[in-house]
């Protein structure tokens, strides 16, 4: 994958969050669904990278038992503040991947 997965995941959620009728907490849900399948080539740098593990961190838990490996969304039970510093904190993401996508789109 690379830096253009992530452009395309993240455009669209943030778009989405742009227009969306539905509470913080939904629309941060939605972002995280979008995005949370994302690996670590999809970033530029390990500092974004790390910024998007500590938002995941932030916003669901990994399962237990046969579910282990799946991250589970704890968005609902945020607060409507927290849930507006998570959205910030994606939108900041996206940002740095958005540079990244305009700087490999247009190497001459």
């Amino acid at each position: 994958m690379g830096v253009d997965h992530a452009w395309e995941h993240f455009y669209s959620a943030v778009r989405f969050t742009l227009v969306s009728d539905a509470s913080p907490q939904g629309r941060l849900s939605y972002l995280i669904s979008e995005v949370c399948h994302l690996q670590r080539d999809s970033f530029p740098d390990e500092q974004v990278w790390d910024e998007f593990r500590r938002l995941l961190d932030k916003t669901t838990k990994r399962g237990t038992g046969d579910k282990g490996a799946e991250r589970i969304d704890t968005t609902s039970q945020m607060s409507e503040e927290r849930a507006k510093e998570c959205l910030q904190a994606a939108f900041d993401i996206f940002c740095h991947v958005a540079k990244a996508f305009g700087r490999a789109e247009f190497v001459i």
